[in-house]
């Protein structure tokens, strides 16, 4: 029903853009609309997986890393159509596949925390965060 592509070749970057002014994500740039950012976020990334239905892009999710030790799951995002279909956790199979020996990391967005429990990923005791700008993920 719906295919997963792994690489940039496949990109269809105004289809990406789009995805991520809809769903946000980016570390906002997305609502930003800040297209050069998206575009060099993405080229400077350990994997990225793609879903496709026939030749539109429905979803998108990367990971950052080492290939060695660790792996952190960024941008995870499905069109809202599509949300709740498998289409999500197709994403995050592909990005695990081959990956299975890092321990991996991620921020779930507000109200998707059980989707990544059932998943099989855990809550992190002592996990912190950063960031340049102000942000409601931040206690």
């Amino acid at each position: 029903m719906f295919a997963y592509k792994v690489g940039l070749e496949c990109i269809h970057w105004e289809q990406l853009f789009g995805l991520y002014e809809d769903i946000g994500l980016v570390a906002g740039y997305g609502k930003k609309k800040d297209h050069d950012k998206i575009r060099r976020a993405f080229e400077q990334t350990y994997k990225v997986v793609t879903a496709w239905k026939n030749d539109s892009l429905i979803g998108a999710a990367r990971m950052l890393s080492d290939g060695v030790c660790y792996g952190m799951i960024f941008d995870a995002a499905v069109l809202p159509e599509y949300q709740k279909l498998g289409v999500g956790k197709g994403l995050v199979a592909e990005l695990l596949k081959g990956n299975e020996h890092l321990c991996i990391h991620l921020t779930a967005t507000y109200g998707n925390e059980e989707f990544y429990i059932k998943l099989g990923f855990k809550r992190h005791r002592t996990a912190f965060a950063k960031y340049p700008f102000e942000s409601d993920y931040l206690i």
